[in-house]
């Protein structure tokens, strides 16, 4: 599956497709573009994301931002779609304050991935 970068983003970013499911709940949110962060640990999805699912909070963990400033977070569990893949049980950051989702390693270390920066696009292999 061949994604080109996004253009909404300057320069251009790679960003995926993904579906966001609840399977206790058998709820989704599909088609949500998730932006490629190989520098994130962990992937953030935005609270009203979350919630348009059902999905639980597990606990409260803490996170560090890219400024070094530490807060606290409500992670979740939940299973995430990218080109007909399912990962099951990917542990996500409940982002009370960003608009977008963020796939971190957690995500796209389980991932076969082809960044082509001068065509623009990216693959996912697999």
């Amino acid at each position: 599956m061949k994604v080109p970068f996004s253009q909404g983003y300057a320069p251009p970013a790679p960003v995926l497709p993904i579906h966001l499911v609840n399977p206790d709940e058998n709820l989704r949110v599909q088609n949500i573009p998730a932006l490629i962060d190989t520098g994130s640990d962990g992937t953030l999805v935005p609270l009203r994301i979350l919630r348009q699912i059902l999905a639980p909070p597990l606990s409260i963990g803490r996170i560090r931002s890219h400024w070094g400033e530490w807060r606290d977070a409500h992670l979740f569990m939940i299973d995430i779609v990218v080109a007909q893949v399912t990962l099951p049980h990917v542990l996500v950051v409940g982002d009370e304050v960003g608009t977008e989702v963020v796939l971190g390693r957690n995500v796209l270390n389980t991932l076969r991935l082809y960044l082509n920066g001068p065509e623009a696009y990216t693959e996912v292999r697999l």
